[in-house]
């Protein structure tokens, strides 16, 4: 089995754009932090971040390499990818959060690899090391869940803690995939639910020793494969604070 490898694509970092804050005259809300019991939905929590991608100045990656290519084309964000690795892209809001909900909608070109496909990710610190989850749903209509833990002296680098068989694959037809990243009260484990088109695919629980102070970021994933290419356009993009549903 090969071994899934990231490759980052990042952007300039813009504090604070594009957030979304308290209205005037309204105070902060009671927080209600997500428990190991607590009932999720996908649509839980308070959002921070959208983009339908409709400013090319917007901050999004617009590098070309060999295996990466990104740009605006009539009001959407396409990337096409090439060759078997993982581009995590940066997402331009950078405002920590140790319980967060990340989700895009795309869609994928025909005739692309079945273990081509795309997803989101949650990534705790913002240099090296860090911690990321990343959760891809595949054109072959499979979905997996990896830890990759950049850390010195990690366990391994790339871990696969889930997969299974997705409810809608990657297509021409619009696919919403969202993962929940929620670092529990114990400051170790890290709660993470997954979603395809609102469906959950999976809740599960894994703990992390020192895991970096600061709180997760989001990421937009495009998985490559042989021999490619693949073509990912999104068109809407959303972050959440679960900690104030």
């Amino acid at each position: 089995m090969r071994t899934r490898m990231l490759a980052w694509s990042i952007s300039a970092l813009i504090l604070g754009a594009s957030c979304s804050g308290p209205m005037p005259g309204i105070g902060p809300r009671p927080s209600s932090p997500v428990t190991a019991s607590t009932v999720l939905t996908p649509d839980r929590g308070s959002l921070v971040f959208s983009d339908d991608f409709n400013d090319s100045n917007g901050g999004w990656s617009r590098d070309s390499t060999a295996d990466f290519n990104a740009s605006f084309i009539g009001g959407a964000y396409v990337v096409v990818a090439r060759n078997y690795v993982d581009h995590e892209i940066a997402v331009p809001y950078v405002d920590p959060k140790d319980q967060l909900s990340v989700a895009v909608t795309a869609t994928q070109s025909l005739g692309s690899p079945a273990l081509a496909g795309f997803g989101v990710g949650c990534v705790r610190g913002l240099t090296d090391p860090t911690v990321h989850y990343t959760f891809v749903v595949m054109v072959g209509g499979t979905w997996n869940l990896y830890r990759h833990d950049e850390r010195t002296g990690a366990p391994s680098p790339h871990t696969l803690l889930k997969q299974g068989t997705s409810p809608k694959k990657p297509s021409a037809i619009s696919l919403t995939v969202e993962l929940i990243c929620a670092t529990l009260a114990d400051g170790v484990t890290t709660r993470l639910a997954m979603y395809v088109n609102s469906t959950q695919v999976a809740d599960i629980a894994d703990p992390v020793k020192d895991l970096p102070r600061l709180g997760w970021l989001g990421s937009l994933v495009v998985r490559g494969d042989d021999p490619g290419p693949t073509t990912v356009t999104a068109t809407h993009y959303e972050e959440r604070d679960l900690q104030y549903p």
